[in-house]
């Protein structure tokens, strides 16, 4: 049986409409579908219907050729390839149909001539020239438009071989914001206002040759209502952004402005929490000064961390190098530690030699925010994971409050992120940020710089059991 008996038997309702509709020339006189777009909620097994549906065809129609474009190579291997759920549990039994696998080219030929594709579109030049019958690019949001435009659209345009189906392209993501995907979705369901999204699945209208599905999780009926429902109270607990669940499970397509990692409701939670009974009860002691140098007009900014809290914050005008150097000496000296962390882009990493060096034996991290981060598969780069950071302990209430107006004001202005074409997480722009608040929002990533940096100290000191007294456990004050 092709697709195999295991797939047949779980399709759901969703999966039999784009089945349905892809077939449906073959039984009614009704005009060919060309073009699908399925825009659905994670695990609502898209990748899996596309897989099968490729294997399908290129048994179906001898010598036909079919392609499956991921983001990237890495992403294609990784999730279709050496998955040995995906790809492998859908290939036909040999007796129905032989086929042989090369690993290197990530290609399955089959036994009537036929072949399967598996590539990323961060290779493009890999793509041109190939002949298609039928394309599926997944998590289309990232891909770059020109990979249709200028690669596969054309491709598409040919007519098809003697016999066979006309040639095709299905493009299946979950929101990543508004953009190139949400655009197409938007025209080839005829949307003209977002209150008529569907939401269960089939679109009603579409643009002729179109076929358009969307589904949420709140009506697709497959992730349970339990899970959902410790979904959203991780979401109530700060474990979860809110934008992240109604992103990924309900396809909500946010702003801009709503993909911000902290925001002024997360910044005024931190009050609810008893710091006072708290503070004694942390057995460890860490201490840093975070700077983030500014030259030019912009103000440096200098904080001293201990723990979860600001205890010395300052703003200079200072042009010269020395001159920041000296105000960070005299801040560590008052809060009792050499640990320092600053900002190392351009004139900074002056800064941070001039501390490297100082005979005081100075512990220096020198943070460029462009550099290769830890977790280089959901960052673009060392400035986004820092962020992201210390988003989390804010959400986490592990961090006391901000006390000073203007750093708030800077956080959630520097927090705003987008998504890069690998799916990697990337902040956007200083100058972007600076022409939002009005200016460099350099006490905000001066405490980012110390968030991250803290969490990468030893610790300076250990409370006493009769500093800690009893144990209090973290609590809301009475509002």
């Amino acid at each position: 049986m092709i697709p195999n008996r295991q797939f047949n038997t779980r399709l759901r309702y969703h999966e039999k409409q784009v089945l349905k509709a892809f077939d449906q020339h073959t039984a009614t006189k009704n005009p060919i579908l060309r073009f699908f777009i399925l825009e659905w909620h994670r695990r609502a097994a898209k990748t899996t219907l596309s897989i099968n549906l490729l294997i399908r065809e290129a048994c179906k129609y001898p010598k036909s050729k079919y392609v499956y474009v991921a983001p990237t190579q890495v992403w294609a291997r990784d999730i279709i390839w050496d998955d040995p759920t995906m790809i492998w549990d859908s290939l036909p039994d040999k007796a129905e149909m032989g086929w042989k696998a090369n690993e290197q080219k990530m290609l399955i030929k089959f036994a009537n001539g036929s072949m399967l594709k598996i590539g990323g579109s961060d290779k493009p030049d890999s793509l041109r020239g190939i002949d298609a019958d039928g394309v599926v690019l997944d998590e289309w949001a990232l891909i770059k438009p020109t990979t249709w435009s200028e690669i596969f659209r054309p491709i598409i345009a040919g007519d098809p071989k003697p016999g066979h189906r006309a040639r095709w392209a299905m493009f299946l993501y979950t929101p990543k914001g508004q953009n190139h995907a949400t655009a197409m979705f938007n025209i080839a369901a005829c949307i003209v206002d977002q209150q008529t999204l569907p939401t269960d699945g089939k679109s009603l209208t579409a643009k002729a040759g179109w076929f358009a599905s969307r589904l949420i999780a709140d009506e697709s009926g497959i992730i349970s209502r339990d899970e959902l429902d410790l979904m959203l109270q991780e979401v109530a607990d700060g474990l979860v952004a809110q934008v992240e669940y109604d992103q990924e499970m309900q396809c909500k397509r946010a702003t801009d402005e709503e993909r911000t990692l902290i925001t002024s409701a997360m910044l005024d939670r931190l009050n609810t929490v008893n710091w006072n009974a708290l503070r004694i009860t942390e057995p460890k002691i860490r201490r840093i000064v975070a700077i983030d140098p500014a030259f030019g007009g912009d103000q440096c900014a200098l904080k001293g961390f201990e723990n979860g809290r600001v205890l010395h914050r300052k703003q200079v005008n200072w042009t010269m190098t020395h001159e920041v150097v000296f105000e960070g000496k005299e801040m560590a000296r008052r809060l009792n530690t050499k640990n320092f962390i600053v900002d190392c882009i351009g004139n900074g990493k002056g800064v941070a030699d001039g501390l490297a060096i100082d005979r005081a034996g100075y512990h220096v991290q020198y943070f460029n925010s462009a550099e290769k981060c830890e977790d280089s598969d959901r960052f673009a780069n060392k400035k986004a994971e820092a962020v992201e950071f210390a988003a989390q302990e804010i959400r986490r209430l592990e961090v006391e409050p901000i006390t000073d107006p203007e750093t708030r004001r800077q956080l959630v202005g520097l927090s705003r992120y987008k998504v890069t074409n690998a799916g990697k997480m990337i902040m956007r722009s200083n100058d972007d940020t600076k022409k939002e608040l009005g200016c460099s929002p350099d006490r905000g990533l001066a405490y980012v710089y110390g968030r991250y940096g803290i969490a990468r100290v030893l610790p300076e000191a250990h409370r006493t059991e009769g500093d800690r007294g009893r144990g209090v456990q973290k609590t809301a004050m009475s509002m």
